[in-house]
């Protein structure tokens, strides 16, 4: 059975949990995916990448969780995994790597970061683009 006495004591509402994150310098999110890459193996799939930590203040016990879905949608599996290293320093980078059997063949992965027993981290996509043109000259 559970109460919530602690609830009236203790005020830990959303607000006081967004306390946590730290604001980036620019205003924009505080962290920054720098890489992110899967490789799927029948139902087997493995998420890797990599975050900075956008801040001027280290950022500790931060966790990536990568919700994956399997082509029905009706089996997700969600994995939560500590980045390395455990304390991000200001303009550091952090590593992550996850891997999950489906029950049918891997359809979509989304991939959030928060901190341990506290909130998501709002984080925002600074990868290099793959594409790249070059152009030809005609004739």
């Amino acid at each position: 059975m559970t109460t919530s006495v602690a609830s009236k004591i203790l005020p830990m509402t959303d607000e006081y949990l967004l306390v946590m994150i730290p604001p980036a310098p620019d205003g924009a999110e505080p962290l920054g995916l720098k890489s992110l890459m899967h490789e799927v193996n029948e139902k087997t799939i493995s998420v890797n990448g990599s975050i900075m930590n956008r801040t001027k203040q280290p950022m500790m016990d931060l966790r990536a969780v990568v919700e994956m879905q399997d082509t029905t949608g009706r089996f997700p599996q969600t994995v939560e995994i500590p980045i390395q290293p455990e304390n991000l320093q200001p303009q550091a980078v952090g590593t992550f790597m996850v891997m999950a059997t489906l029950q049918e063949n891997p359809g979509a992965y989304i991939v959030k970061f928060r901190f341990a027993d506290g909130p998501f981290v709002p984080h925002k996509d600074e990868r290099e683009p793959d594409i790249s043109i070059t152009p030809q000259l005609t004739k």
